[in-house]
């Protein structure tokens, strides 16, 4: 198979389709995708947990030009061809994109859990003030 050129690709579909997926290395990077969201799913109750995670996520995207440098100079030793563009496209939507992906997940997550606490608070408030007035209403009584 020959390597496509940046210029040539018409849109991601086409993009995906040119790459040889028979590479273990690209079923290992896919199982570890797996590993990420099903870690994202998981994780879901417990927001310490998903704080960590989400910093590990970023730090891994934040990797993710000097793990293309070093890829795009040392594919031979784990790769069948060079995908490693200087531009950095490859590895933006097979390694960055998934994982951004799960960063989303954890952020609308989050906003969930903020829209169910924000409605916790707000009706423990309603529920203390019907609690005080009827104290208040108890009291005028006893007078």
């Amino acid at each position: 198979m020959d390597p496509i050129n940046v210029n040539e690709i018409q849109g991601l579909w086409s993009y995906l389709k040119s790459i040889d997926w028979s590479d273990h290395w690209l079923k290992a990077l896919g199982a570890f995708h797996l590993t990420c969201i099903t870690i994202t799913i998981l994780s879901r109750n417990s927001t310490t947990a998903q704080a960590f995670y989400f910093a590990f996520l970023l730090v891994a995207v934040y990797a993710a030009e000097t793990i293309n440098k070093w890829a795009a100079e040392n594919y031979r030793l784990f790769s069948r061809q060079q995908y490693f563009d200087s531009n950095g496209l490859f590895i933006s939507v097979v390694y960055s994109l998934p994982i951004l992906f799960n960063c989303l997940v954890i952020v609308i997550l989050w906003l969930r859990n903020t829209v169910l606490l924000m409605s916790e608070v707000k009706r423990l408030k309603i529920k203390k003030i019907i609690i005080d007035d009827k104290r208040r209403e108890e009291e005028k009584k006893e007078k």
